[in-house]
C-alpha cells in the first residue's frame, strides 16, 4: 500500500461517522418535540354525560344517547340523509339534546353548530337534526335530536356545542 491509500482510510472514516450523525440528529429532535407536545398539552375539560353545560343565553344536557340501529328510529320528514346503512365501521347515534333559555333576552338556538369530536380531533357533524333553528325566550326549553354517524371504535367523544360548551358523550353510544 501506498502512503496515499493510507491517508484515504481514515478519511473515510470520519466521513460515514458524520453521515451516521445525521439521521441520530433527526431522530433526537424528533422525540424532543414529541416529549415537548406530551408534556404541554392540555385536555380541554368537558361536562360530565348529564350534567349541563353553559351555552351564550342558556344551559345545554344530553338527554338521550340512543343508537339508532337498536331502535330502528327513523325522523317524521322521512329525510334522505339517513337511508341506506352507515358506513362501514361506523354506527350511527341519536342524541336528544336539551337547551334551557335562562337570560332575559333569551336565545337563538341553531342545532348547526353542534358536532362531535374525539381523541384524533376528527370532528363529526349531524347526518340530521331537528329543529334546525329555534329562537327561544327566557324559561323556554327544547329537546333538539340530532344524528351523527360515529366510528364504532370511537372513545372520549364529546359534544361541542355553542360558545365553546362541551358535553361528554361517554360510552352508551357504542352499540357493542
Amino acid at each position: 500500500m501506498t502512503a496515499i491509500e493510507l491517508e484515504a482510510k481514515p478519511a473515510a472514516r470520519g466521513t460515514r461517522r458524520r453521515l451516521i450523525l445525521i439521521p441520530v440528529a433527526m431522530l433526537s429532535l424528533i422525540g424532543l418535540t414529541l416529549v415537548y407536545l406530551f408534556l404541554t398539552a392540555r385536555p380541554e375539560p368537558s361536562v360530565p354525560l348529564g350534567a349541563s353545560a353553559s351555552i351564550p343565553g342558556g344551559m345545554a344536557s344530553i338527554g338521550e344517547i340512543v343508537p339508532v340501529e337498536d331502535d330502528g328510529w327513523e325522523p317524521e320528514d322521512n329525510d334522505d340523509a339517513l337511508d341506506g346503512a352507515p358506513a362501514e365501521g361506523t354506527h350511527r347515534v341519536r342524541l336528544v339534546v336539551r337547551i334551557t333559555a335562562l337570560e332575559p333576552g333569551g336565545l337563538r338556538l341553531d342545532t348547526g353548530d353542534f358536532s362531535v369530536s374525539g381523541l384524533g380531533r376528527e370532528q363529526f357533524r349531524p347526518l340530521w337534526q331537528a329543529p334546525a333553528a329555534a329562537d327561544l325566550q327566557q324559561g323556554e326549553a327544547v329537546a333538539a335530536t340530532l344524528i351523527f354517524e360515529l366510528p364504532d371504535k370511537a372513545v372520549a367523544l364529546v359534544l361541542d356545542g355553542p360558545g365553546g360548551s362541551r358535553l361528554s358523550l361517554g360510552l352508551s353510544h357504542h352499540t357493542g
